[in-house]
């Protein structure tokens, strides 16, 4: 019985590997054909791409772009006209384009300047070919007010064509027109199939040889021993919870009785493993309970509702923070003084984790009752910075900008603690950075001193501030997302609301990093200021 067994599964092991064996095969030929002709078609694809270009440049630099300018205002034509159109058919008839045509895109489909084609059904001036198929309209309107040269494929019909596209450019480089040739692409999808099919055949005969060769020195050399290792494996792996030692009867001398020694050493370390993965386990555990507690701890300090002051017009004010790791290091915070006065925090401590995160509450608490004392933003900062160097054996510190505004008249007294500069937008303009004065960072030495400044806010001014994540945000070329870009972001569409734009913060820096992990907490706030009266608050 033991005997049939045996000889069931070598038979099931050979038809197993028999059949894999096959899978493999076709799979490989499968892979290196497609490869073969996708990179065929790409390479035959570039030629038609190149030789279509080539027409459409020549033709954007030839023409007479103040005369188009001048059809396009008069509607009136010329001999010139008459003598690019028939530069164009010789055009398509010599080079076998299908079409070739000057046009300007508009919504419902293109206007003709010029029209070529190969069945001499050129369409007349201004006449309008409303979008059919799958053309690239897309593509058309890209490359119109980009002024960049473009290249897609579409189908029209029974055809199948690759459009090359080139901006029609003025004396003053701005794009006018656009110049389209489309070329017929059929031969490439056949040339390519073709050589495919070749490459296909070929390797099946030379893989098959392979393959036999390979089977028969696997049945003979290797399928034997594994079955002894696969019954040892099936023993091992019933037996494992009785601790039993595992003993194979392999001796082959060479590596699958290494292999067999190494799953009896396998067999005990597993056991080993299991015991300390499992105490592991439990303070992993733990920890990640802490982490929880942590981050959520943090989530309700930071102030998180939005209006933050539903019955006050004065003032709209947005924040938002997205830590590096489970708890984060930064933080903001903001609150009325008083009924004219908001405070306004943003600081970043040193370092990330539950540590930081600790040092952040303790900071946070003692700014905020400084404030609430009524000292301005300068007197604050020293005192807040003597208590932490009085106590910090860590060395840890922490940067900060501290601004209190008085929604009566609209001025911000501040003073900052060697943090990241503000960025102020008054109406009519856009938003530029404040060179303020800078103290020291907060837990370096004692004694410092913090100059106070004023910023005066107009109705409709924002006022952005930021930790150093938001500008060093780094992508996988190790490349910084950068002030540059950042002002970018937010004059884009400087007259939002305070929220819309830490909106632009977050989509322009997600979309720099794309993939690349997050090494620094992000964290931005932004704070509107709407007058005495509120007369400048906008409406939802």
């Amino acid at each position: 019985m033991k005997g049939k067994i045996k000889e069931v599964r070598k038979r099931k092991l050979v038809t197993v590997t028999l059949v894999r064996l096959v899978i493999i095969l076709v799979l490989t030929m499968t892979t290196i054909d497609l490869a073969v002709g996708l990179m065929l078609q790409r390479e035959i694809l570039n030629i038609y791409e190149d030789f279509s270009f080539s027409y459409t440049k020549m033709l954007s630099e030839n023409i007479d772009t103040d005369r188009v300018e001048t059809y396009l205002k008069t509607k009136k034509l010329d001999s010139y006209y008459v003598e690019i159109s028939n530069t164009m058919r010789r055009m398509v008839s010599t080079a076998g384009l299908r079409y070739l045509y000057v046009f300007l895109p508009e919504e419902k489909g293109i206007r003709y300047i010029w029209d070529a084609q190969a069945d001499d059904d050129s369409r007349p001036f201004m006449d309008v070919w409303e979008y059919s198929g799958d053309y690239p309209k897309d593509t058309v309107f890209e490359a119109f007010e980009k002024g960049e040269d473009r290249f897609d494929m579409y189908s029209y019909g029974d055809m199948y064509l690759a459009a090359s596209i080139t901006p029609l450019k003025n004396s003053k480089g701005e794009t006018i027109a656009l110049v389209e040739s489309d070329i017929l692409m059929p031969r490439i999808r056949s040339s390519a199939i073709r050589i495919s099919l070749f490459t296909l055949l070929y390797l099946f005969a030379i893989l098959i040889a392979t393959m036999a060769v390979f089977f028969t020195f696997v049945r003979r050399r290797i399928i034997g021993p594994l079955l002894k290792l696969n019954v040892a494996s099936i023993e091992m792996v019933e037996g494992f919870e009785s601790n039993k030692e595992l003993v194979i009867d392999v001796h082959t001398g060479d590596e699958i009785e290494t292999v067999a020694r190494s799953f009896e050493n396998m067999n005990r370390r597993l056991h080993e493993y299991i015991e300390a993965n499992n105490e592991i386990q439990k303070e992993k555990e733990r920890v990640n309970a802490e982490l929880n507690l942590a981050t959520k701890l943090q989530a309700d300090i930071l102030p998180t509702k939005f209006p933050a002051f539903p019955n006050r017009n004065e003032i709209l004010i947005y924040a938002d923070m997205t830590p590096a790791k489970e708890v984060g290091g930064d933080f903001y915070d903001f609150f009325f003084v008083d009924d004219d006065n908001l405070a306004v925090l943003m600081a970043d401590v040193s370092g990330k984790g539950i540590p930081a995160a600790m040092f952040m509450m303790m900071a946070r608490s003692l700014l905020a009752s400084r404030v609430v004392a009524g000292k301005d933003p300068g007197t604050i900062l020293e005192e807040v910075n003597n208590i932490v160097c009085s106590n910090n054996p860590e060395m840890m510190f922490v940067t900060i900008w501290l601004g209190i505004l008085n929604v009566k008249t609209g001025v911000f007294s501040a003073a900052n603690a060697g943090h990241e500069k503000p960025i102020l937008y008054t109406p009519g303009g856009e938003f530029e950075i404040i060179n303020d004065k800078h103290g020291a960072i907060v837990g370096l030495k004692k004694n410092m001193k913090y100059p106070v400044y004023e910023i005066k806010m107009e109705p409709g001014s924002k006022l952005l501030v930021y930790t150093d994540g938001v500008p060093e945000a780094t992508d996988n070329n190790n490349e910084q997302f950068g002030m540059e870009r950042l002002l970018k972001a937010i004059n884009s569409a400087p007259d939002g609301k305070p929220e819309d734009v830490l909106m632009l913060i977050d989509r322009d820096v997600y979309r720099f990093l794309d993939k690349a992990e997050q090494f620094d907490d992000l964290t931005m706030l932004c704070v509107g200021y709407y007058g005495a009266n509120g007369e400048c608050f906008p409406e939802d």
